[in-house]
């Protein structure tokens, strides 16, 4: 929990950097002002590099460009319609860092706008019906390739693949483990060994265990499809005339997260069936699991990291780290697709390490699963893995 706070950074380890298009004109300083006065302790530092009124229409993309990049962390873009209500500023960001900002540029907008009407509107009759009504900001993800793609579906749809991977891996690792358990507890391997090699039984085991996970996630796949196709229906009946929520699933992302998916589901199989060969009791499965089982945790400790900044160094290292890879890098992949040969060198270090986790597992297993009684301990552990 410690390192994966200190690497996460603090709030006041990084200054998120802004810039702000004032197409109304005389506003943006009200709003940095603002901005900087109603600062509280959940809010992260703030500094507004630059303020362009009536800025040229190519502006806005160029300054993207630079948040894309890492030179600014975000664009706020406060078109003509805000003060009458008729259009919602933008907030272009791409960390979870800058997107933290979105509470606090919606309050020192509005600020900015309620005085600007109290005081150009205030003296006239009727004036006072839409003088306190509130700015409306709506966030924009640099990195999509859709403009209309908001940036809060893209990290709720990171959040989920992560969670799903994360879930999924350690549910079908204890399967797996529970399975050879169950065989060797019962002496039915003893039968299954003399007509099989053991590293055929275990290669055979982990594939069998794999396939029904991705029976279950088509199920999964198929049942969502069905509730979303059948949306607009479903809401005009339950609620007549409300509107249909729509969120937009990359298929590349569903590909990823089968593909991350079998490559960690292989790797800690592996590990959690040769974890199976070594105990006898359920009291002693509990404990053995414990250190695989907090190697999936560490993943899901680390996604501050990649929500944080995912192009950044730290999180190209970890989403490339094979027992992290299959978690970290489909969050990536979720939130802005990287280059593809850092998804490849990930597959790759994933699937090699999964040989030779396979390798030393099924020495683990040939002899652990015809032991019964005492646990082993680590020094007859290493002399298992030793044998030809």
């Amino acid at each position: 929990l410690v390192i994966s706070i200190f690497l996460s950074g603090g709030r006041s380890a990084y200054t998120v950097r802004i810039a702000i298009l004032d197409e109304v004109g005389g506003l943006g300083g009200a709003v940095e002002k603002a901005l900087m006065q109603n600062k509280s302790a959940t809010q992260p530092d703030a500094e507004v590099v630059k303020i362009v009124e009536h800025p040229p229409a190519h502006l806005e993309a160029y300054l993207n460009s630079q948040v894309r990049s890492g030179e600014l962390d975000g664009v706020l873009v406060l078109p003509k319609g805000l003060a009458t209500g008729t259009a919602p500023a933008r907030f272009h960001a791409k960390s979870m860092q800058a997107m933290a900002l979105l509470g606090p540029i919606e309050r020192a907008a509005s600020g900015a706008i309620i005085s600007r009407r109290l005081s150009e509107e205030g003296k006239r009759a009727g004036a006072m019906k839409n003088m306190f009504r509130l700015a409306q900001v709506q966030l924009v993800n640099v990195s999509s390739r859709k403009q209309e793609d908001s940036s809060e579906d893209s990290f709720v749809i990171a959040i989920i693949a992560g969670m799903i991977l994360y879930m999924t891996l350690i549910v079908y690792g204890m399967s797996t483990m529970r399975s050879v358990m169950e065989e060797k507890s019962t002496r039915i391997i003893e039968i299954l060994v003399s007509s099989i090699k053991p590293f055929d039984l275990l290669t055979g085991k982990i594939v069998s265990v794999g396939a029904v996970a991705l029976t279950q996630y088509l199920v999964w796949a198929v049942t969502i499809g069905v509730l979303f196709a059948s949306a607009s229906a479903l809401t005009a009946f339950l609620r007549p005339g409300a509107a249909t929520p729509s969120i937009h699933v990359p298929t590349m992302l569903l590909i990823y997260l089968v593909i991350f998916f079998l490559a960690g589901y292989f790797l800690y199989a592996a590990l959690y069936a040769a974890a199976g060969a070594i105990v006898s009791t359920d009291e002693e499965a509990h404990q053995v699991q414990m250190p695989l089982t907090l190697l999936i945790v560490c993943s899901f400790l680390l996604f501050n990291v990649i929500l944080n900044n995912p192009s950044s160094t730290l999180s190209v290292v970890l989403s490339i780290t094979p027992f992290l890879s299959p978690i970290l890098m489909t969050l990536r992949v979720a939130i802005e697709t990287p280059p593809f040969w850092q998804i490849a060198l990930a597959l790759i270090l994933s699937i090699l390490t999964t040989v030779w986790v396979i390798r030393l597992s099924a020495k683990i297993y040939r002899v652990g699963i015809l032991m019964y009684g005492k646990r082993p301990s680590l020094k007859e552990l290493r002399r298992w893995m030793r044998y030809s």
